[in-house]
């Protein structure tokens, strides 16, 4: 990880020279079509016909650009104040996930898990122990569990192709881990023990790869849900595709425990790293949770891209607060 971060301590020096005109943030279109970055190449296909999803992947990292060619980034206000997209459409995955209450996310992104009531009510306690879009003191993530495929599915990857099943070698999700997706006709064992990646099998539908996983653990969270539960009895279903240089990914998820109907994930895709770029697996530290705050009636942290209202109008919601607003650490 080393060279990663410093590259991104250059990437984000040269943006500080040009902070005085630029406001850096990210949209929250991140379901937007792929664009002409998906039609610049043709589609790598194996001997068999099939797409080729081999490849090294980047989905938004923090000091590279995730814009396709053509695609506009910068929009000038009434005021010349310019607003600079830097992440492009697939940015603001994490800025989009604000909020304290399963209101407030089903509000925003109009697409919240579908809860049973007696689980939606452990989830509202869940969200009591977070401050800000991110820190949570019951997340997994915390003591260096892995993301699992149904909080992490894309990221800074490696994936690695073969007739008969695909490796996906993750750099980070929170430590180095992988997941293997069989797709040798094989079906799911009838005796097996419950597991963080679980047990997946893949078929195809023409181009897109339909990808079926049983035996997830329960110990994990899900994606566009900040503090989320699910059972072990969670089946999940994903549509993997590939355009050119771009993983498109769409999830169903099902928990007949804990849901009141399949929950249809939102759209997200991946870009094929720049070249020369490759996985940096990253060793995970557990982090000391004696350091991390909790949300009180006094010192509720309010967003995570706090922009002026002024700028970007009455659509800014949660995502404006005070100059004032409170530290993320305990003692600040």
């Amino acid at each position: 990880m080393k060279t990663r971060l410093i590259s991104y301590a250059v990437a984000a020096a040269a943006m500080l020279g040009v902070l005085s005109l630029l406001l850096v943030t990210a949209p929250v279109a991140q379901n937007q079509p792929a664009g002409n970055q998906a039609n610049a190449v043709p589609t790598p296909r194996m001997p068999d016909g099939h797409p080729d999803f081999t490849g090294f992947y980047l989905n938004g990292v923090a000091g590279v650009s995730n814009a396709q060619p053509g695609e506009q980034v910068t929009t000038k206000t009434a005021d010349g104040s310019i607003f600079f997209a830097y992440g492009g459409a697939i940015g603001g995955v994490e800025a989009a996930e604000d909020g304290n209450t399963v209101e407030e996310q089903a509000d925003r992104d109009k697409n919240p898990a579908p809860y049973k009531p007696e689980y939606l009510a452990k989830v509202q306690d869940m969200f009591k122990m977070s401050y800000g879009p991110r820190d949570n003191l019951l997340d997994p993530n915390l003591d260096c569990k892995p993301a699992g495929p149904m909080r992490s599915p894309l990221g800074i990857m490696q994936v690695i192709q073969h007739p008969t099943a695909l490796t996906f070698l993750y750099e980070a999700a929170p430590g180095q881990s992988y997941r293997v997706i069989y797709t040798d006709g094989r079906k799911h064992p009838e005796n097996f023990d419950s597991s963080f990646m679980g047990h997946s099998i893949g078929h195809w539908e023409g181009d897109t790869l339909v990808v079926d996983t049983v035996g997830l653990n329960d110990e994990t969270w899900m994606g566009n849900v900040r503090a989320s539960l699910h059972s072990d009895k969670v089946h999940l279903v994903e549509r993997f595709t590939r355009q050119g240089n771009v993983l498109n990914y769409q999830a169903t998820v099902e928990d007949p425990v804990m849901f009141t109907k399949p929950w249809v994930r939102g759209a997200q895709r991946a870009n094929i790293g720049p070249a020369g770029d490759y996985i940096q697996p990253q060793m995970c530290v557990g982090l000391t949770k004696a350091h991390q705050q909790v949300n009180t009636e006094k010192d509720t942290f309010k967003c995570n891209w706090c922009n002026d209202a002024s700028l970007y109008g009455d659509n800014t919601g949660d995502f404006t607060v005070p100059k004032s607003a409170p530290s993320r650490a305990a003692g600040e």
